[in-house]
Formats: structure tokens, sequence, C-alpha cells
């Protein structure tokens, strides 16, 4: 069940009326459209009158629109946008509410509080009384960070002298194991031919463990002529009248919403599970299927 806003309901309204006196001009029945274009003639008078509780999801009824205006020999495409899949939004923000008082007009930000006039007094005040708070904490500021740039200092002068005789005496260390080495024959491998054996098997547990797939994959096989269309994490990613011998695959990351407007002539395939008809001949269906999905879930009504 489609939930329209009330601009959505109105174009609805305008362009089933307008679909409907033109169907009506040309003597055809809502029957034989219904089987040209295989939708139910249910959803097509319910498209025609205007009734949103019988429709499905506004980019389904934007997909019907288009293929009832071009079975009449009209401009499906441009017909069909008059109707907006996502209404134009119209209200303020939450922020602007709260800020708009009762008359309309946007009420200003208050103001920041400012110290009250004090009354004069007399010579032996102390200075330091009428200055502003944000003065006297700067001196504080810059000496917390002259002390911690001192102790910054201090700290890396001591650490970088404890630190250099080690790092003389590793060296002298490495160089005594050298004359080792070379009595023996063996040559001492350098640091790069050392770590590269590790690194390898490293790059190639990475690409092993790549995933070779996304998480729902779904591919289709047309027996039989049928609308159909697929949304992919929110996006349409194909709309159409596909004929016989389709074959086709899409892929999503969390959902995968297929509907089409002939159940019998769509042979689908989820997730890798063997390929099995959707439903009956000429009946509309929609199929939502997850990475836990699997052929029971295309079986089921």
């Amino acid at each position: 069940m489609a939930k329209l806003a009330p601009t959505q309901v109105e174009q609805l309204q305008s362009i089933g009326a307008h679909l409907r006196q033109v169907r009506q001009e040309q003597g055809l029945a809502i029957d034989m459209l219904a089987n040209q274009i295989f939708i139910r003639p249910a959803l097509l008078k319910a498209l025609e009158s205007g009734h949103d509780a019988e429709l499905p999801e506004p980019v389904f009824i934007q997909g019907f629109i288009r293929r009832y205006a071009e079975a009449l020999g009209l401009d499906g495409q441009t017909i069909a946008q008059e109707f907006r899949v996502t209404p134009v939004n119209v209200l303020p923000t939450p922020e602007l509410v709260e800020r708009v008082d009762t008359n309309g007009t946007a009420a200003p930000k208050p103001p920041s509080p400012s110290p009250s006039p004090r009354p004069q007094v007399s010579d032996r005040t102390p200075p330091a009384a009428s200055s502003p708070a944000g003065r006297s904490s700067l001196p504080l500021v810059l000496s917390l960070a002259a002390l911690a740039a001192i102790l910054g200092l201090g700290a890396w002068g001591l650490f970088g002298r404890s630190n250099g005789p080690s790092q003389a005496n590793n060296d002298n260390s490495g160089a005594e194991t050298i004359p080792e080495t070379a009595n023996t024959g063996a040559v001492a491998p350098t640091p790069a031919e050392t770590t590269t054996p590790a690194e390898e098997p490293a790059e190639a547990e990475d690409e092993s463990s790549a995933p070779l797939e996304a998480p729902v994959v779904v591919s289709a096989n047309l027996s039989d002529r049928s609308w159909l269309s697929v949304v992919a994490d929110g996006e349409n990613v194909y709309e159409g009248v596909a004929e016989e011998g389709f074959e086709e695959t899409w892929t999503a990351e969390t959902s995968l919403t297929l509907r089409t407007g002939n159940a019998g002539g769509v042979e689908l395939s989820v997730n890798g599970d063997r390929a099995v008809v959707m439903g009956a001949s000429g009946v509309v269906r929609t199929l939502t299927v997850t990475p836990d999905s699997g052929v029971e879930s295309v079986e089921s009504p």
C-alpha cells in the first residue's frame, strides 16, 4: 500500500483522469490494456481513479503511468515525470520552527549576556575587579604553554642522549658479527631479504580472503515477455519491458527488490541457489532479497 503525500495524490488523480479520458475516447477496454502491458486491471482502475491505497510504492506507480500512457500512444516519459516519486519538502526545518515567533517573523538570537553597568567607584578600587575574566586567563594559558614546551625539550634531550649510546652499541655488535659469517663462507641476508618472504604470504592471504561477489546476487532469465523493476539498496537499477530470452544479474549490499508484471515468465536464482519460476503467468509479484535469502523465498508466495 502506497503512502503518498497530498501533492502526490493530487498529481495521481489528475494524471489518472486524463488517461481514463483518452482510453474512453479511443474505445479501448481496460482489460485489454491490462493484458497488453502486463498490469492487473484492478491496478489500472486504481490508477485512473487515484486510489493510492490500492497501489504500490511511488516508484512503481510512475512506471505504471509511463507504460499505460505509451500503450495509449502518448508520451509516457513526459506524463510519468508529472508524478513526483519524492514529494517536495515544503515544511521548515525544526531549527527554523523553534526560531519563529507567533507573528510568523524569525526571532533573533538571544544576545550574549553583557556585564551590567557598574556604579562609579573611588580611586581605591582595584583595577583587576573591573577587567573581564577572559583577559585574566590569557597570561595563565601562555605560561602553561611555555612550561609544556620547556618540559618537552628537556625530555627529548634526556631520552635522545640515552638512546644514542645504545644505538651505537647495537651498531658495533652488528659489525662484530660480520667477520664470523665471513669466516664460515655464508652471506648475511639484508633486512629487505629477510622481510620479503614474510610479506608475500600476508598479501596472498589478503587476496584469498577478498570477497568474490556481493552479499546479494539475483539472476533473472525470462521465458516470456514481462515488465521488470529492480531496486538495489534503494536505487532503481532497471525498469522496462523485457522480451523472451532476457538474462541479467544484479547485485546489492543489503537488499534487492524485484517486481514483475508476469511472474510466470521470470525464472529467478537467488544468491547462487537453483533457479525457480516466481509464480503463475500474468501475476504481479514483488520479491525482496537479502543476504540470507534462498530458493525458498522465491517459491513461497
